[in-house]
């Protein structure tokens, strides 16, 4: 199958790319940036060029659309990502592709109001750490869903809250390495955490949900483990061997960021309901290949600080 994946040269994008090759597929790359990989064809350039997403829709069969800045700037949102958003969705009806999964984000949620977080959840998208970015990115996922209902591009819609593969990254994991190289005390929330997902469980969804027309036309959670903040931290002390301490704060005595404080464990019930999606790995694994992740996020760190 030929997939063309937007922002595929980002670090989701170039996971996805080796595990649809793995599997036998064929992968077309457009990003702004360059991608090094003489085994895809990468097209520079982005999604606002209609001339150019024309061109590189043709002979593909699916298209996973991962790109989207992290700008919570209403200007750029309107005139990038969803312009691009917009330009990219008209192609791909006009070239009768046969599937388009958007890659959304868990921050649409906004503030999480019950636990485990379902596709039925509120949005409440004011409540969102980043708030214009919250209301973009829901915009999207309806712009996507109503090419469906208006003009039958099969769409699919993914929703997830922090994702990693052979590395990750994040602000917040940056400071906690820091701090804990260091040997100062680790502050984290009681009680809270994230549902994470391995970027193999993504391209594992993906080709599941590609082979179920029931996936069309609907929002899925995808996780593959939930951890609180406590496990990370602890995690990160053994990565990086600190002496620090650790600190745990009651929800309501939490001054850090707030959305921190927050549960984000997604429920993926609705994606194993409808098209057999079950994360590839045992809790136990998928610990270790995220210390795994968190221990090369370290090492990149090293050079930078």
């Amino acid at each position: 199958m030929n997939f063309l994946i937007t922002g595929g040269a980002g670090s989701v994008g170039r996971d996805l790319t080796a595990a649809l090759l793995e599997k036998g597929h064929r992968a077309r790359v457009l990003d702004r940036h360059p991608l090094h990989d003489k085994q895809v064809e990468s097209i520079q350039g982005s999604l606002e060029d209609k001339p150019l997403v024309q061109a590189a829709l043709q002979g593909v069969d699916s298209v996973i659309h991962l790109a989207w800045s992290f700008s919570d700037d209403p200007v750029e949102l309107l005139e990038t990502d969803l312009k691009g958003h917009v330009v990219l969705l008209e192609a791909c009806a006009a070239a009768k592709v046969g599937r388009l999964f958007y890659a959304s984000t868990a921050v649409v949620y906004g503030k999480p109001m019950q636990n485990p977080i379902t596709e039925d959840s509120p949005c409440l998208v004011e409540d969102a750490r980043k708030p214009f970015y919250a209301i973009a990115k829901l915009a999207a996922e309806k712009l996507a869903l109503a090419y469906w209902k208006m003009k039958g591009l099969p769409v699919t819609v993914f929703r997830f809250w922090w994702s990693y593969g052979k590395k990750i990254g994040g602000r917040h994991l940056r400071d906690m390495i820091v701090l804990a190289q260091t040997g100062k005390p680790l502050a984290v929330p009681g009680g809270a955490g994230g549902s994470f997902l391995d970027h193999d469980d993504l391209a594992h969804a993906l080709l599941l949900a590609q082979q179920e027309q029931a996936s069309i036309g609907q929002i899925f959670n995808l996780s593959t483990i939930y951890l609180e903040w406590t496990d990370i931290a602890r995690i990160i002390m053994d990565v990086t061997d600190s002496s620090s301490s650790l600190e745990v704060f009651p929800g309501r005595e939490w001054r850090g960021a707030q959305f921190l404080a927050d549960s984000w464990e997604l429920s993926s019930a609705k994606a194993e309901r409808l098209f057999g999606y079950r994360s590839l790995f045992s809790p136990s694994t998928a610990r270790q290949k995220l210390e795994k992740a968190i221990a090369l996020y370290r090492e990149d760190l090293r050079g930078k600080l």
